[in-house]
């Protein structure tokens, strides 16, 4: 057996064994242990990758179709604002032209009733002239003893009336 002394550290066929023995079982786990091992933890890691990339792409198309919702759900509010604007405004011309149908109509109404009223005096005062110049005829005819002429009396009575409008 060799021997060489070195002070704390004496080499000897054990130590040269277990140095081979060592290498040996390093170069073996190496192979064995150490290659699959590192392949593995190799093949978890980009399976870790994948997942958080397919995370962070989920989180981007979740962000994506919010944003779209909101969107859909602003533009379907303006939508609704622009319907109840449009149905205000429908809603108020169409109670204008009622109002001013109505006023219309009531105006009408109003002008027919005047003219009519205006008719039944134009009536009633001609009637009253009628009367009048047949009461007065009867009265000249009391006072003067005789009739005087039917068509001659009605131009003196309508005289007579024209003046009396005339002073009036």
């Amino acid at each position: 057996m060799i021997l060489l002394d070195a002070g704390l550290l004496t080499i000897n066929a054990t130590l040269v064994a277990q140095l081979v023995i060592f290498l040996v079982m390093v170069a073996v786990l190496w192979r064995l242990a150490w290659g699959p091992l590192t392949s593995r933890l190799a093949a978890r890691q980009a399976r870790i990758k994948e997942g958080l990339e397919a995370a962070e792409q989920a989180r981007r198309d979740r962000e994506k179709a919010e944003q779209e919702y909101r969107a859909r759900l602003e533009e379907a509010a303006r939508e609704a604002r622009a319907m109840v604007d449009q149905a205000t405004k429908m809603g108020e011309t169409l109670r204008q032209e009622l109002q001013q149908k109505a006023k219309q109509q009531a105006d009408q109404i109003v002008a027919q009733a005047r003219g009519e009223i205006d008719s039944e005096r134009q009536k009633a005062v001609q009637e009253l002239r009628a009367q009048v110049a047949d009461l007065a005829v009867q009265a000249a005819a009391r006072i003067i003893g005789e009739n005087l002429d039917a068509r001659k009396h009605q131009q003196l009575i309508e005289k007579t009336i024209e003046e009396a409008e005339l002073r009036a």
